[in-house]
């Protein structure tokens, strides 16, 4: 069986096929206020260029958020219909957690605006600090403490440049017991919202 891929809270569209929990295809570039207009299509045609009909599908897995307050809405909204037409199962990750790196702890960071950002710090599937909003003041005072993390994600707003991650592989590393949601419609995106 197959599952789909969707992550579109940060200005990159993330849209993947695996089978059996692992990539099979992928498409991943900048579309900063387009993955509304572009998820669908880019899903149309990681479907079509495998031979995957809808009967094959088994579950979706969605990057729930922080980020982007209407890029969030996208992919949770895109992947909550295919699970209620297709009657599948439901998957739900962190999308801070998708920019970590299997080899070493992580700063995982997206611009919360105003001055702040949603930060979470992942270590392989280990959370060791949990997705917040940091002023980038302290931010900045964090990452000046822990020189051995590798810090990915949106970085400019710090004057700091990303190193590469894959967010489509980690959506795959969601197929877990822990991920998984009882009830699909449940699912909502995380915004952090009341902290900002």
């Amino acid at each position: 069986m197959f599952e789909i891929l969707l992550d579109s809270s940060s200005k990159y569209l993330s849209v993947g096929l695996a089978k059996d929990g692992k990539v099979i295809d992928k498409i991943f570039y900048e579309a900063w206020q387009r993955q509304s207009e572009m998820m669908t299509s880019e899903l149309q045609t990681i479907l079509k260029r495998n031979n995957v009909e809808n009967k094959d599908i088994d579950a979706v897995v969605i990057g729930v958020g922080p980020g982007s307050y209407t890029g969030v809405r996208i992919a949770v909204t895109i992947g909550k219909t295919i699970a209620y037409a297709l009657h599948t199962k439901v998957y739900a990750v962190s999308s801070l957690s998708l920019l970590r790196d299997e080899s070493k702890p992580t700063i995982c960071v997206f611009n919360a605006r105003s001055g702040r950002s949603y930060v979470g710090v992942y270590e392989g599937e280990k959370c060791l600090l949990s997705d917040c909003v940091m002023s980038n003041e302290d931010l900045q005072k964090y990452i000046a403490e822990h020189p051995c993390y590798l810090i990915n994600g949106e970085l400019g707003h710090l004057g700091l440049n990303s190193n590469s991650y894959d967010t489509i592989n980690n959506l795959a590393k969601g197929l877990t017991d822990e991920k998984l949601v009882e009830n699909p419609f449940v699912v909502n995106p995380v915004y952090l919202k009341e902290l900002l």
